[in-house]
């Protein structure tokens, strides 16, 4: 069995907290008992396909989270945040980019004087 199993339940539970859900709340969402999610995250229950598929589109969570975690160069948040932006209108995406670009260049700027002051 792949290594990554064994981490499987860290990163359903990491996932599931991001998202600011109780267990229950999964279980609710998913109609999976709480005791398998609490087995589940503690690595004492392995889920089936079924089970695996309603947790993790419950938690809007990608699949490669878990069967190749080291390839993962983002969080689940930003995970998130990604598919939130592509399921907008291309108008919508436009000014989220223009709004983030300008943060990014804000940021930035904020950063280099900051350092120069430092450097000083």
């Amino acid at each position: 069995m792949h290594d990554n199993v064994t981490e499987m339940g860290g990163i359903i539970r990491a996932a599931r907290e991001a998202k600011g859900m109780t267990q229950a709340a999964l279980s609710k969402a998913t109609g999976i008992a709480v005791r398998t999610i609490i087995d589940i995250e503690k690595n004492k229950r392995h889920p089936t396909y079924e089970v695996f598929y309603k947790i993790i589109r419950a938690l809007d969570l990608s699949a490669d989270h878990i069967f190749w975690p080291e390839k993962i160069s983002q969080t689940p948040e930003q995970a998130q945040l990604i598919r939130a932006v592509r399921s907008c209108s291309d108008q919508e995406q436009a000014v989220f980019m223009e709004l983030a670009w300008a943060y990014i260049r804000a940021v930035t700027r904020e950063k280099g004087a900051t350092k120069k002051a430092d450097d000083s």
